[in-house]
């Protein structure tokens, strides 16, 4: 497949993301009036600077999967995406019910039990990307057919529907308590940021579109950081979680805005990825897989220890770069080793 230097970046700063999130997660998850708000408020900024990670990973999916003017082949198609996901869900799925056993107890060492808690997604938190991600591709076909047929109009009427199904109503239940939630199970979740990627990607955008989504996306993470912290607030300090979903509207807003702005800028500026840009490019699956082994194997040591020595608004950058730095490494060495490469493909 042929690369596109932009979506290289995004995917190189989603796989950045991605981890800062996860870092991020222990500081926010606190009481606001456990500790001094400075700390909690720091862990917040960070995470509604990144959290159009998920989305942007999708998008990114959907524009390169979608674009192609190949006809898919059922089997070929399904043999080498669905496995290419699939075989590192098992692998990964063993190693951490191993690890989560083993060092902290959490399980029942039995086959019954892992068979259990992998058919209910309970083994690692983090690896619920990978069956959403098997489910898109298991769809990408029929997919592939609508948005070859359709029209520029087409496709906005599908994602007109998609924001109503996804974003609209969930926002609505939130807010109100209710939503009118009519039957639209075809254009709802993951699927639409499918389809708005290979939309972005494929249709030009006019400079106007293009200021009001850089706008948005500015405003996306403002309205992210002051909402998650007024109904924080409200809720006696306990993390309200909701604008920090991938379906709310400013975490959209964001997604949108970052992906034109790497579209129309990134590309007519860098030509290619920088060397340490390329290994995170092409390690960014082993490096998500791997990164939640780190943080919990470092958890009550190194971070801790950076964590107790330093404001988050320093500490957490630093153990950012630090997961980050480890699970490159990890994810490298197992893409160059035979057969172990098959978890990191």
């Amino acid at each position: 497949m042929k690369r596109v230097v932009y979506l290289d970046w995004l995917r190189v700063i989603a796989t950045i993301a991605v981890i800062t999130i996860h870092v991020s997660a222990s500081v926010v998850t606190m009481n606001l009036y456990d500790h001094h708000q400075s700390f909690w408020l720091a862990g917040n900024l960070f995470e509604s600077l990144s959290r159009f990670t998920v989305p942007m990973f999708v998008m990114i999916s959907g524009a390169l999967l979608l674009s192609s003017s190949k006809d898919i082949e059922y089997k070929q198609f399904l043999w080498k995406r669905v496995n290419k996901v699939f075989i590192p869900l098992i692998g990964w799925s063993i190693i951490y019910f191993i690890y989560w056993w083993y060092f902290r107890g959490t399980f029942d060492f039995s086959i019954k039990t892992f068979i259990k808690a992998f058919l209910k997604n309970g083994i690692s938190y983090h690896l619920w990307f990978l069956y959403m991600i098997v489910g898109l591709y298991l769809i990408t076909p029929l997919v592939k057919i609508f948005v070859k047929h359709a029209s520029r109009k087409d496709i906005q009427y599908f994602l007109l529907l998609w924001f109503y199904a996804s974003i609209i109503v969930k926002w609505m239940n939130h807010s109100f308590g209710y939503s009118f939630n009519v039957e639209l199970y075809y254009v709802s979740n993951y699927v639409g940021y499918f389809i708005l990627g290979y939309y972005l990607a494929n249709y030009e955008i006019t400079p106007r579109w293009r200021k009001l989504a850089y706008i948005g996306g500015l405003l996306g993470v403002f309205a992210t950081f002051a909402l998650t912290y007024y109904y924080t607030r409200k809720a006696g300090g306990q993390l309200d979680e909701y604008w920090y979903e991938y379906f709310s509207p400013n975490v959209l807003l964001v997604s949108i805005g970052l992906f034109i702005f790497g579209k129309y800028n990134i590309s007519r500026r860098k030509e290619r990825l920088s060397p340490i840009g390329n290994i995170i490019n092409e390690t960014s699956f082993g490096i998500y897989l791997v990164h939640m082994l780190i943080l919990v194997i470092f958890e009550h040591n190194l971070f801790q220890t950076i964590g107790n020595a330093m404001h988050p608004i320093f500490s957490i950058p630093c153990r950012v770069i630090i997961t980050l730095i480890i699970s490159t490494m990890i994810a490298w060495v197992l893409k160059k080793t035979p057969v172990l490469n098959k978890l990191v493909p």
